[in-house]
């Protein structure tokens, strides 16, 4: 091996350059004119710079994790609204062929009683009415509106998922009804301030929940569906949809039923109809068959053993799993988020579609 002593000049394959020689590609250090062979040392990370770094990155995804939920549910309550937005133009399209909105339900017989179900008409659930303008002309071809929504051609109809009832926010129901099968949804009818048979509350009631039956009528109601013209308070400040929950089908001790709330294909009460007597997603239970123990379902404990001639006096508030509270529609198609906190009489209005109230913001 030959070292040229002038520097940065090359001899062989050994190179001298400013104190350092290099060999074949390794470098060798001097140190006061001495040579060793020892490499440059190799740095890493030490224990504490490891731990360090990853705490570093659980703030990051402790802080991203929440603005991502946030952004899926936002995406998932925009499609919530949009499906909302295509059933209130099928009602539109619903008047414009026949002349009114379909009918809320038939079924009950309102000279009975107790509202009972005599036989003297078939039961009818709303959606049989609204097929035909979801771009379900096939069902709506076969259903048959002279038979009960659970016999034949129906019943085999009625066990069909249509995407379109779903809310992607909420868990959906994929078991049916026990024994009929039918599915659930997650949007409802205004069904005025009160219950399924008194929509305006009693006239001697407490305000705001004293319309009575006629002036606090909403929309839909049985053997019902209203013509725009009909509406005075203004298509624009009159509830048509909201939000429910598809709960699970359970049934507790003393009760008549299962929990139905969500129900599109009964035409009974409890089912696809939401009451304004209650703020969106309040606290306050439900009135009607549901279960008691379950608090991500609010069921008022007065329903505890209610029987079958209780049923027109159950009603639901509407609900949903959006923070802060649920998609709601008016009679003319627009759509809106309504606040859990909104003013209660103003819900109360906005449900009444002519008692001539005047609604503040919401």
């Amino acid at each position: 091996m030959q070292i040229d002593s002038h520097e940065g000049l090359k001899t062989g394959c050994v190179v001298q350059h400013k104190d350092n020689l290099r060999v074949r590609g390794q470098e060798l250090r001097t140190t006061r004119g001495k040579r060793t062979n020892s490499p440059r040392p190799l740095h890493g990370f030490t224990l504490v710079e490891l731990l360090v770094v990853i705490a570093i990155i659980g703030v990051l995804v402790a802080l991203l994790l929440p603005a991502v939920q946030s952004a899926r549910e936002a995406s998932r309550r925009t499609q919530c609204m949009n499906q909302m937005r295509q059933l209130s133009l099928a009602m539109h399209n619903c008047h414009d062929a026949n002349g009114r909105l379909p009918i809320g339900s038939q079924g009950r017989d309102k000279a009975d009683p107790n509202w009972g179900y005599t036989g003297v008409k078939p039961r009818v659930p709303m959606m049989a009415y609204l097929m035909a303008y979801i771009e379900q002309t096939a069902i709506a071809g076969q259903y048959n509106t002279n038979a009960n929504y659970s016999a034949a051609p129906n019943a085999t109809l009625i066990l069909t998922h249509f995407p379109i009832f779903d809310c992607t926010s909420d868990v959906r129901d994929k078991l049916g009804h026990p024994t009929q099968k039918d599915l659930k949804g997650n949007y409802a009818v205004n069904w005025g301030s009160w219950n399924f048979w008194q929509q305006g509350g009693p006239t001697n009631g407490v305000a705001p929940f004293n319309l009575g039956d006629e002036v606090g009528r909403a929309p839909f109601f049985l053997e019902f569906g209203a013509r725009f013209a009909q509406i005075t308070d203004g298509t624009s400040n009159t509830l048509c949809w909201s939000e429910v929950l598809q709960t699970p089908w359970l049934q507790n001790a003393g009760q008549a039923f299962v929990d139905r709330r969500g129900r599109q294909w009964n035409d009974d009460t409890f089912c696809y109809q939401f009451s304004t007597r209650l703020p969106p997603n309040s606290p306050k239970g439900d009135y009607g068959y549901c279960d008691l123990t379950n608090s991500k379902y609010p069921c008022d404990p007065a329903s505890s053993g209610l029987s079958s001639a209780d049923a027109p006096t159950a009603y639901q508030a509407a609900r949903s799993r959006h923070p802060n509270g649920v998609n709601a529609s008016m009679c003319d198609g627009s759509t809106r988020f309504v606040s859990n906190n909104i003013n209660l009489t103003t819900w109360v209005a906005a449900s009444s579609m002519g008692a001539g109230e005047t609604l503040g913001d919401f």
